[in-house]
């Protein structure tokens, strides 16, 4: 490509988990995260050069959204998610983690963390988002060690990293995009030990019938509310799901969905806008 587009605008930033879906159908290189200001997320969707119609249909959804400046660049080409990995360093998150975004120049953990290398790529889950920062210190406060694991949604796989590093017993990393669970694979390999997780490409009712000690859900609230029985009924009777990627202003209603469901909640989290929960199934008394 002599030149790819650039599209920049500002949306509210409970919608950024949902991009990636919702810019699916069109020919999406990446989506570059930038600040949060006073009016919004800044965001710019990379894309290769598009027909006119994809061109449109992807303003039209920007609008529908509620995106604000919306401006379109012809960029010459270079790799911009190289530029992209260029700025972003390795970073910090809760007492265990260090994630590193460069697994091609490994840099050292400091004492007492577990280095994760996590490359931006096209999937959810650099640890750099609160939904996921939160799941990643509830990982350091759950008993993990012997137990297993599923990761629903896993985006780049860095949960399912987490609880291997943690002692799970097994690990499965389901996502419904093929996509997805290819980055997944690929993080995986890049990791400081060799990696045992199992993929499965599918939804949750794909995994029949099975029990784990623990799920994982960093998902919007809109897309895991509908899950809630199915992950219920996949938990063992002892066993605890945490749901991530809540709006902290959504923790009533979904505590109260979770209830009706017959989970209850054990903890709660909030990190800036946004909530995580810990809910076990209800013990009949």
């Amino acid at each position: 490509m002599d030149t790819y587009l650039s599209i920049h605008c500002l949306i509210s930033p409970e919608l950024e988990e949902e991009l990636p879906e919702l810019l699916d159908e069109w020919p999406v290189l990446g989506i570059e995260i930038g600040e949060v200001t006073g009016r919004g997320l800044i965001i710019s969707i990379h894309l290769q050069e598009p027909e006119k119609s994809a061109t449109e249909g992807i303003r039209n959804l920007l609008t529908e959204i509620g995106a604000q400046d919306i401006e379109m660049r012809a960029v010459e080409a270079d790799d911009w998610m190289a530029r992209y990995r260029s700025r972003v360093h390795p970073f910090e998150v809760g007492e265990h983690w260090w994630i590193d975004p460069h697994p091609n120049q490994p840099s050292h953990a400091p004492p007492g963390r577990k280095r994760l290398a996590i490359e931006p790529r096209m999937a959810f889950g650099t640890g750099s988002h609160e939904s996921t920062r939160a799941i990643l210190i509830a990982l350091e406060e759950i008993e993990v060690k012997g137990r297993s694991v599923l990761d629903v949604g896993t985006g780049s796989g860095i949960l399912a990293l987490a609880s291997e590093c943690r002692g799970a017993s097994s690990v499965i990393a389901l996502d419904i995009d093929d996509t997805a669970v290819w980055v997944a694979v690929e993080t995986s390999r890049q990791q400081d030990w060799k990696s045992r997780l199992s993929f499965v490409v599918g939804p949750v009712g794909c995994l029949g019938d099975v029990d784990f000690d623990i799920v994982l859900c960093n998902m919007m609230t809109a897309n895991f509310l509908p899950l809630v029985v199915e992950l219920r009924d996949l938990l063992a009777p002892t066993g605890v799901i945490v749901f991530s990627g809540l709006l902290a202003s959504d923790l009533k209603v979904v505590s109260e969905s979770l209830e009706s469901a017959g989970l209850e909640v054990r903890s709660e989290r909030t990190m800036g806008d946004w909530a995580s929960l810990v809910a076990a199934r209800v013990v009949a008394r």
